[in-house]
C-alpha cells in the first residue's frame, strides 16, 4: 500500500540522517515490483564491508501448503496465483542479500503467510498531523543498532495466518515496528534487534482485530536474528573526509546541501535558483506532510518552499515521500 510504503521510507531516510550512513534508495512499485526487476537492483548494488541492506515488502504474500520447514512467506509481488514462478519467497531474498556480503542484513515484510484481505482500526501512533520532531531522541541508540553484524529478518504473521491492514495507515505490523524503533530513539527499550523485534511482536500479538463481519483475530509476527553482536565502534563509522552523508537521489541531495547548518546560510541561499533550475522544472507545486503521511502542512511554490526550508533553523531534514502530476510531497524532520 502507498501509505505504508510512504512511513517505512520517512523512517528510515530519518533514521539514515541521525546514523549519519549514506543513503542508496530504491522503490519498485507497483508494476516495477517484479522478481527480475529485484534482483537486477540487488546484482548492481556495489557493497562494502561495512554496509548495511534494508529491504522491506508490503503486498500479497502467500505460503505453500505443507512447508512449514520454511516459516516465511513467499512474496506475490505484481503477478496473480498464475504466475507463481515470478514470486519470490523472504528466504531467497534473504540469501540473494548474504551473497553481496554486507555487514548487517535487515529482511521486512508486511503480507500475508495465507491469502486473505482484511481492514482494521488505524493505529494511534500515525495519527501525527506535524512534522517529525528530533526533540527527545537519541541518536546514538540507532547507532548501537546499525552497528551489529549479522542477519534480521521479520515478517507479519507466523503460518497458516493472515495479515492485517488498514487503507488509511497500511500494514498493523508495519505501524507496529516503526512504533518500536521509535522507542529505540526514546531510550525507552533497549538498542538491539531482538528487543525491537519482540516489542513489535508484543504490541501486534496483544491487538484484538474485529473484521468488518465482527469475527475476532489474533495476528503474531515471526522473526529470527543471527549474530546481531556490535561490531563497529565509534572509531570506524566517520568517514575519513569527514564529509557530509551522501544521498544517491540528487534532489534528495540537494535538499541534504540546503539544510546543513554547517554551511554558511548565504551560500545556501545563493543554491536556491540553481537547485530550482535543475530539480523542480516539472515540479509546479511542493506539499509537505505530517507524520501520518496524509495531513497537508503547507503546500507552496518551489521556491518559497526552498527558500522557507533554508532560512528555518529548526529544519534539519527534508524527506522526499513521492513525486507525481507535478507535485513534490515531503516530510520535514526537525529539532523541536
Amino acid at each position: 500500500m502507498q501509505v505504508e510504503m510512504k512511513n517505512v521510507t520517512n523512517k528510515i531516510k530519518t533514521i539514515c540522517n541521525l546514523i549519519d550512513y549514506d543513503e542508496d534508495f530504491h522503490c519498485l512499485d507497483g508494476t516495477l515490483c517484479t522478481k527480475e526487476n529485484l534482483k537486477t537492483v540487488l546484482e548492481e548494488m556495489d557493497v562494502e564491508e561495512n554496509d548495511v541492506i534494508l529491504t522491506f515488502y508490503g503486498g500479497h504474500g502467500s505460503h505453500a501448503p505443507n512447508n512449514e520447514n520454511d516459516p516465511w512467506p513467499q512474496y506475490c509481488m505484481n503477478t496473480g496465483f498464475e504466475d507463481q514462478e515470478n514470486w519470490v519467497p523472504m528466504a531467497a531474498l534473504a540469501n540473494w542479500v548474504q551473497v553481496k556480503r554486507p555487514r548487517l542484513a535487515i529482511i521486512l515484510s508486511n503480507c500475508c503467510n495465507v491469502v486473505q484481505r482484511a481492514t482494521t482500526v488505524k493505529p494511534l501512533w500515525a495519527m501525527g498531523g506535524d512534522y517529525t520532531s528530533l526533540n527527545g531522541v537519541n541518536a546514538d541508540n540507532y547507532k548501537k543498532l546499525f552497528a551489529t553484524k549479522g542477519l534480521v529478518m521479520a515478517t507479519s504473521s507466523k503460518i497458516p495466518e493472515p495479515s492485517w491492514c488498514n487503507s488509511a495507515a497500511g500494514g498493523l505490523y508495519t505501524c507496529d515496528l516503526i512504533e518500536a524503533l521509535e522507542m529505540v530513539g526514546a531510550g525507552k527499550i533497549a538498542p538491539n534487534w531482538n528487543t525491537v523485534l519482540q516489542k513489535a511482536y508484543d504490541l501486534c500479538a496483544a491487538r484484538v482485530i474485529i473484521d468488518k463481519e465482527g469475527t475476532r483475530h489474533k495476528q503474531h509476527p515471526y522473526f529470527k536474528v543471527t549474530g546481531g553482536q556490535v561490531s563497529i565502534t565509534d572509531n570506524d563509522r566517520p568517514r575519513p573526509d569527514n564529509r557530509p552523508r551522501r544521498d544517491t537521489n540528487p534532489l534528495s541531495q540537494a535538499l541534504l546541501d540546503i539544510v546543513n547548518k554547517k554551511t554558511d546560510q548565504t551560500q545556501r541561499l545563493s543554491m536556491i535558483p540553481d537547485i530550482a533550475s535543475r530539480h523542480f522544472d516539472s515540479i509546479s507545486k511542493v506539499m509537505t506532510v505530517g507524520s501520518d503521511m496524509e495531513t497537508v502542512v503547507d503546500y507552496e511554490n518551489p521556491t518559497d518552499f526552498l527558500r522557507r526550508i533554508c532560512l528555518s533553523p529548526f529544519i534539519v531534514q527534508v524527506n522526499v515521500i513521492s513525486q507525481e502530476q507535478g507535485v513534490l510531497t515531503v516530510h520535514e524532520i526537525r529539532t523541536r
